[in-house]
């Protein structure tokens, strides 16, 4: 019997993808007015803790903690896509193949918006959150696994 394929993982990919591309595409002065509402969210919160940070240092972490995020939620699509559907049959290829080519493209289609700028930092912080996000993915399905194998052995 063939193993059912999920396909459909690829469409949460690709919207996903979409997602991040649409953030790109936001000119310079909408895409900081958001990033400037998340700021001062999380100072307010953290100042109830007591916890006081200068907002411009606090502003260029939390954008780039923005892509960090965004791309770990990439990471974790594509590892469990790759998992349950892949396109190679070398997993690295799958995996390395959206690790280079979807920040690569994003931050080459920034160069085109207004203000917006292409940064190969930017690209290595998302490499980085594309990283963790497919690792945390990884233990997931280690874990998952591991779980229904001791449930297999039980039954038996």
């Amino acid at each position: 019997m063939k193993p059912k394929r999920h396909w459909w993982i690829w469409i949460i990919v690709i919207f996903y993808i979409w997602f991040i591309f649409h953030n790109s595409m936001q000119v310079a002065a909408a895409s900081n007015q958001l990033s400037i509402k998340v700021t001062w969210w999380l100072i307010n919160h953290l100042q109830k803790f007591g916890l006081y940070c200068d907002f411009s240092v606090f502003h260029h972490y939390v954008r780039k903690l923005a892509h960090f995020s965004e791309f770990a939620g990439l990471g974790f699509l594509v590892t469990l896509a790759f998992t349950l559907c892949p396109i190679f049959d070398q997993w690295y290829l799958n995996f390395f193949l959206f690790l280079l080519a979807v920040p690569f493209a994003d931050e080459t289609l920034q160069t085109h918006i207004a203000g917006r700028s292409g940064q190969v930092s930017d690209m290595i912080i998302d490499g980085c959150g594309f990283l963790a996000g497919g690792f945390v993915c990884y233990l997931f399905i280690l874990v998952i696994r591991d779980l229904f194998s001791h449930t297999d052995r039980t039954r038996s």
